[in-house]
């Protein structure tokens, strides 16, 4: 008997041991997830508005005298930051701390609702874009000076390519929300190549339709983005079943632990950017208190590990088999 409990103390010490370690790596990881993120944010907030200002203050290659592409290759940067601060509220809301009884669900709506308006904002702009670009394809235009624009897309496409240098030097390079970062960094380098071309056609060759080319392609993918935001937005405020899909997976996870013998019931739902599992399984009825504690242990660590999506594993109830 007192070596049975013995045993018992020993899994339990390493097992709290393991569980330390892990917390330990996962702060780490998640503190270089933020750090990417807000670096990114700045970065793009910066370009934004150093685009736009420009766009609208120097005569580059426009026929009303600002230059369509420089306008919305900003919105291509504001996008994209809004993109990314959508992945921030994810991190901060999801952090232990922002749960308690009376948000048992997580806080920080308000800030998908401001992101929510700030898409819708930007797809109207990116529409109106769209269409001064269709209004005005053929219309001629007075050639001015392409310089300031092209040195402007050169440092934005500098700017990303560092920034992308900078994710993939970290150890958290291979994790989701860092791919999504050089995602959309790359996808601001291909907007700011756009940019390159068509002043380079419109200025140096006269093609003056290359850049309202350029307006248009630039202006789906600000679209594109737009509705990205707005999508992760009503995401972030509504709350929905998790699936039949989500559902199977966590089940093949709680069946590949030990001491599991069956399983009641798997409940899923996301709250906002968070997921909560509701699980009820059957252990082996011999099994003590502490050896059933550490089987829910080990399912929460499976889950959260395997399934990235998954912030707050809710209840594990155990009945006896």
């Amino acid at each position: 008997m007192s070596a049975s409990i013995l045993n018992e103390q020993l899994l339990t010490q390493k097992t709290l041991k393991e569980k330390s370690q892990g917390l330990k790596a996962n702060a780490s990881h998640e503190t270089d997830i933020k750090n990417i993120c807000w670096r990114a944010f700045w970065t793009n907030i910066g370009l934004a508005v150093f685009k736009i200002l420009v766009g609208f203050l120097e005569k580059t290659t426009g026929a009303m005298g600002f230059s369509q592409l420089l306008l919305i290759d900003g919105m291509t940067s504001a996008a994209i930051a809004m993109t990314t601060s959508n992945i921030l509220f994810g991190q901060y809301m999801s952090h232990p701390e922002t749960f308690d009884s009376q948000y048992p669900y997580g806080k920080g709506k308000a800030q998908y609702i401001g992101s929510l308006f700030v898409g819708t904002i930007l797809s109207i702009s990116a529409a109106i874009i769209l269409g001064l670009a269709f209004k005005t394809f053929f219309v001629p235009m007075n050639l001015e000076p392409v310089g300031m624009g092209l040195s402007i897309a050169l440092i934005s496409i500098a700017a990303s390519f560092l920034l992308i240098l900078y994710i993939r030097g970290k150890q958290v390079h291979e994790h989701l929300e860092a791919k999504r970062m050089i995602k959309l960094q790359t996808v601001s380098i291909v907007s700011s190549l756009i940019v390159c071309n068509s002043l380079i056609f419109t200025g140096l060759l006269g093609w003056f339709f290359m850049e309202r080319i350029g307006s248009l392609s630039i202006s789906l993918l600000v679209v594109v983005l737009s509705f990205r935001i707005i999508k992760q937005s009503l995401d972030g405020i509504m709350d929905r079943s998790g699936g039949e899909q989500l559902e199977a997976s966590i089940k093949e996870l709680i069946l590949a632990v030990d001491g599991v013998e069956k399983i009641y019931c798997v409940r899923s739902r996301h709250a906002g950017h968070n997921t909560c599992v509701d699980i009820q399984i059957a252990v082996n009825k011999e099994y003590s208190i502490r050896q059933t504690d550490l089987i829910e242990a080990e399912i929460c660590k499976q889950i959260s590990k395997k399934l990235s999506n998954i912030n707050h594993v809710t209840t594990v109830k155990t009945y006896p088999a």
